[in-house]
């Protein structure tokens, strides 16, 4: 069964396999938290990580 990920801007279901897609992975002393950005909402993402100079 192929698992289906929820944006975390705009709430939309998509495949992990989708391409154009961004995860982030955050570990936090209980294990990690996961944030899925779709592809619709990975420009704006994109664009705020490069004012803060961090590069992906």
């Amino acid at each position: 069964m192929l698992k289906m990920h929820k944006c975390n801007i705009c709430k939309k279901k998509f495949k992990a396999s989708k391409t154009g897609r961004i995860q982030i992975i955050k570990k936090i002393p209980d294990g990690k938290k996961e944030i899925w950005i779709c592809r619709d909402c990975a420009p704006i993402v994109k664009a705020k990580l490069k004012e803060i100079d961090l590069k992906i």
